[in-house]
């Protein structure tokens, strides 16, 4: 670190109150708060890699959903109803669907008055329908691009307020003060418009940023770069590694969702896409084509009602696939892409095999006479169902009246993520995680609860920063670079390292990019819908001596390659969290739940471990079905020195206190409700 030539002094410092890492709408919608609970504009500052890039800018479904308590006719609700439905979802704590409950109304008209157009009714009343895991019509939706549309109103605000934004500014380290109960102190990024194709250490100094925070919010969404199968845009990449470095307590990293979505163009198939009865057909790679649904479905009448019941049922669920539920046909199109290598394609433009006006199951062939949608092919049915269904895959150059369209079964959301209190703070003290990174989320979750969830997180982190830490740092500008040299000169001499060293293992020299597809496999062979304990420990070993060596094994050509080089690293160390975390799972014996199926090479019959009962060909996956339930625990890891510590611990009841109005309103006053 001596032979590095840095003059702290010289490096551009910037001070706020509060640095918010991500552009989302969690983030957007947090920085609206933190003003509205008193800390001025100037003070709040986005740092982001690339403005409109996240998940909720760019991604959507047939009427993509926004999930709160209902509001509309005699429907009886209530937050304490909400938060059951929402707790009921498994490994959730109930403080925290409480507060996502309580707090959704407040959310969703907060979104109302920034002009994000909900429909209502002629009274006034915000009519809503049942989405997947919710017993009450709760969902309401804009189309297409809900969160797109709370992006922009959103961002218009951000912008007239004249919050600071940094674009194109990447985030490589969190700054921690105080090892023995850290908090943290700021970050150090990369301005990525600044690095030069040239492989200079000057370059680099230069592009160095320094921010000094008293508080940080990491909103930057799930770490969508892990998976080759993934309807997440290939602008959202994630950053997971930034929390998990500082020691954050991460949960719940065995629980993600999946569904099928259509590729190249990356889109969720829910809804309305399955509703209208489309087909589906393989080919090989002789270009022979398959009816491989019709292989496993008896009839079509139980191939019709699966097909309409993905629709509501979008998720893959492991409690949806025997007795020819909706499911199977997500493990189906599963079996042909990754067991058979073949490719799997939806065709608007043709009826499924055997279809019969006469054999369609009542559900399906009621819904589509009342929504006037009966058509004679699925593409015409579409347009009469939801129409702007039909002319989002058309706007991206994709008509589904003269063309099929390739899917697979793909990650889409990560429930799991960073530990929260209930303001959303970390065990890193200043440090907290709203959006799709927090980990509030069990096993199941209602469909538009994440957007809720995001929404409610930032609401709560800002009143924790407005009442409680809303003074900025106090030690100067010397103070600071004191504290942070040591940080600073660690992360630097890493990169300086890998810059310039001589000595590479050239029989190990990989790319980038092929390191990437390494990690990506991976993830999709253990960490997919069928996860197989067989050699999952070699794999963790193997991952763990990738991190030893990646810095000896790669080359940078140039400084933009910088920052490819740091996400590889992040991925390398989240996927070690999540596989140790699934490894941790297998060894408790836990069975298929939620998302993802279970397989081990011998039963356990102390826990009355069985194989589910599947048709045809699929009877060869052999999943894991017991009498074991973790739904009441939540498993927690944290990286230590090196080691992973694993805890499983027991969920938090939801409240059912009712405070007498005096004393709350005195603790409210006395900012004493900001304390917990």
């Amino acid at each position: 670190m001596e032979n590095l030539d840095i003059n702290l002094e010289q490096l551009e410092i910037f001070e706020y109150n509060t640095i918010i890492i991500g552009s989302g709408a969690a983030g957007l919608n947090c920085a609206l708060h933190l003003v509205e609970e008193g800390i001025e504009p100037l003070q709040i500052a986005l740092v982001t890699e690339n403005l409109g890039g996240g998940t909720s800018f760019n991604a959507g479904s047939d009427k993509q959903t926004y999930y709160k308590m209902s509001l509309v006719g005699d429907q009886l609700d209530s937050p304490y109803e909400m938060a059951k439905d929402l707790f009921s979802g498994g490994a959730m704590h109930g403080d925290i669907a409480l507060i996502e409950a309580t707090n959704s109304i407040r959310e969703f008209f907060h979104l109302i008055q920034l002009g994000v157009p909900f429909p209502h009714d002629e009274y006034g009343g915000y009519v809503g329908y049942k989405t997947d895991n919710d017993p009450k019509q709760r969902a309401t939706s804009i189309g297409p691009y809900t969160s797109q549309e709370m992006c922009k109103r959103l961002l218009d605000v951000v912008i007239e307020l004249e919050i600071n934004i940094f674009d194109k500014t990447y985030a490589a380290k969190i700054l921690i003060e105080d090892e023995e109960t850290p908090r943290v102190i700021g970050i150090i990024c990369i301005d990525m418009d600044i690095l030069s194709n040239e492989k200079s250490w000057v370059n680099l100094i230069q592009s160095i940023k320094i921010f000094k925070a008293r508080n940080v919010i990491l909103a930057t969404g799930a770490p969508a770069l892990l998976y080759q199968n993934s309807v997440y845009p290939e602008s959202q990449i994630g950053s997971n590694g930034l929390a998990i470095e500082v020691g954050c307590v991460l949960q719940n990293l065995t629980e993600s969702q999946f569904g099928l979505a259509s590729k190249p163009f990356r889109w969720n198939l829910s809804g309305s896409y399955q509703q209208v009865i489309p087909r589906y057909f393989s080919i090989d790679n002789e270009n022979n084509q398959y009816d491989f649904l019709g292989e496993i479905f008896p009839s079509f009448k139980e191939l019709s009602r699966a097909l309409f019941l993905k629709g509501y049922q979008w998720p893959f669920s492991s409690e949806q696939v025997e007795n020819y539920s909706s499911s199977l046909i997500d493990l189906a199109v599963y079996y042909e892409t990754e067991i058979l290598g073949r490719r799997v394609f939806l065709d608007y433009t043709k009826n499924p095999d055997g279809f019969k006006i006469k054999e369609i199951d009542p559900i399906a062939l009621t819904y589509l006479e009342n929504t006037h949608a009966f058509e004679d092919l699925p593409y015409l049915r579409l347009l009469k169902l939801n129409e702007k269904a039909f002319s989002l895959y058309k706007e991206n150059g994709i008509d589904l009246s003269k063309e099929p369209i390739e899917v697979s079964v793909c990650n889409q959301h990560l429930n799991g993520g960073i530990a929260g209190d209930i303001w959303w703070e970390s065990n890193i003290r200043n440090l907290f995680s709203i959006g799709e990174i927090n980990g509030s989320h069990g096993v199941h979750r209602p469909g538009g609860a994440a957007l809720n969830a995001g929404q409610v997180g930032g609401l709560r982190a800002a009143q924790k920063i407005g009442h409680v830490y809303n003074e900025n740092l106090e030690f100067n500008t010397s103070d600071y670079l004191f504290i942070i040299e040591y940080q600073l000169y660690e992360f630097l001499n890493n990169i300086h390292y890998v810059m310039f060293q001589t000595n590479k293992l050239k029989s190990q020299s990989l790319s980038l990019n092929t390191i990437l597809e390494q990690i990506q496999k991976r993830m999709d062979k253990y960490a997919g819908i069928v996860r197989n304990n067989k050699d999952l420990e070699e794999e963790i070993e193997l991952i763990v001596n990738q991190i030893r060596d990646v810095n000896k094994a790669i080359n940078l050509d140039s400084n933009v390659d910088i920052i490819l080089y740091l996400r590889i690293k992040d991925c390398l160390l989240t996927q070690l969290m999540f596989f140790n975390s699934i490894n941790d799972y297998h060894k408790k014996f836990g069975p298929s739940r939620g998302s993802y199926l279970i397989i081990r090479e011998n039963l356990n019959h102390k826990y009355n471990e069985h194989h589910a009962s599947l048709p045809n060909n699929l009877r060869k996956l052999k999943f894991i079905k017991s009498d074991l339930n973790f739904t009441k625990q939540i498993q927690t890891i944290r990286f230590n020195n090196g080691n992973f510590d694993i805890e499983w611990q027991n969920v938090r009841e939801i409240p059912n206190l009712v405070g007498w109005f005096e004393n709350i309103w005195k603790k409210f006053i006395n900012g004493d409700i900001f304390e917990n």
